[in-house]
């Protein structure tokens, strides 16, 4: 039987990109051989079309790179990326404490 339960209902809302954006990249900085598509899907709450498309533009911008290897594709935060992480962290918390 389905319970409906309105807080739990109001506090879903839809991420915009950059919220996306930052999760992506978190998810692949937090992983220790480098982000793989099925971690970074999983974790990042996007399905396949969406993360190819987001994996696409970041590196595209720089911010993060691919690395082929021999099992698979792995991609990993730039330099570029990590200051761009850390301008979105800063601008989370200014909007937030206002």
């Amino acid at each position: 039987m389905f319970y409906f339960d309105p807080i739990r209902l109001a506090s879903f809302k839809y991420r915009d990109r950059i919220t996306i954006f930052r999760d992506v990249l978190k998810t692949i900085q937090r992983s220790d051989e480098g982000g793989r598509k099925y971690t970074i899907m999983k974790h990042a709450s996007l399905s396949y079309d969406q993360l190819n498309k987001y994996l696409l533009f970041l590196t595209n911008m720089g911010y993060i790179k691919e690395i082929a290897e021999p099992d698979g594709r792995k991609y990993e935060v730039t330099e570029k990326g990590s200051m761009f992480l850390k301008s979105l962290d800063d601008l989370r918390l200014h909007v937030r404490t206002k």
